[in-house]
């Protein structure tokens, strides 16, 4: 019987101590810890008038640093893919790549900001945000006036990241949420490579 009481005792206080941790705290231990990160994902955007697009359905996988794999399935299929210098834009429908430098990535997608290394101070000023599905929360603000998004909140549990919300220049915003979300395991270096397939338009060079 005590082992059973001291056993629901610890229960109770990691539990107490995961709920204790602020945003900024999670956000910190991920950037600090994870090195690798794999999920399926939704995305919907609403519009300044309230209308919710269709959801979007795809895989994320990310290596840090600078390393992601953005892939839309549905609707429309759609590959991101980030090879340390470079982000690669796929679109399959119009037969279509754009290429840019990776320091312009976040525009292309927001899982860009967390494959940076070092301290996301020096680019956003965090914000520690009320707790919802069962998440903490943390708000980033670009110090930089020009960039596509006004903030972006970022919710997350004891493990690691879970949903994303970014709130445009256009009075958008856009829900993503993480499912089956994997941290540190091998990923093949294979899938942050990406060559043009033959007959498409390339647009813009790589760096």
């Amino acid at each position: 019987m005590n082992k059973l009481v001291l056993c629901v005792v610890m229960l109770f206080a990691a539990n107490g101590m995961h709920a204790a941790e602020s945003g900024k705290q999670r956000l910190e231990k991920f950037i600090n810890t994870v090195n690798t990160f794999e999920a399926t994902f939704t995305q919907e955007v609403v519009s300044e008038d309230g209308k919710v697009s269709p959801t979007s359905i795809g895989k994320v996988q990310l290596s840090r640093p600078g390393r992601f794999n953005w892939e839309y399935e549905k609707p429309y299929p759609q590959k991101i893919i980030a090879d340390g210098k470079n982000v690669w834009i796929y679109d399959q429908d119009l037969e279509q790549v754009t290429v840019k430098p990776l320091g312009d990535a976040l525009s292309a997608t927001p899982v860009a900001l967390l494959t940076q290394k070092g301290n996301l101070i020096e680019t956003f000023q965090l914000i520690d945000q009320k707790s919802r599905e069962s998440l903490s929360w943390v708000e980033l603000k670009p110090k930089a006036p020009d960039t596509d998004f006004q903030r972006i909140l970022i919710g997350l549990d004891h493990e690691g990241i879970k949903a994303m919300d970014l709130y445009d220049q256009f009075g958008q915003v856009t829900v993503i949420r993480f499912h089956e979300a994997k941290y540190n395991t091998k990923i093949p270096s294979s899938r942050f490579k990406f060559t043009p397939p033959d007959g498409v338009d390339v647009i813009g060079q790589p760096s």
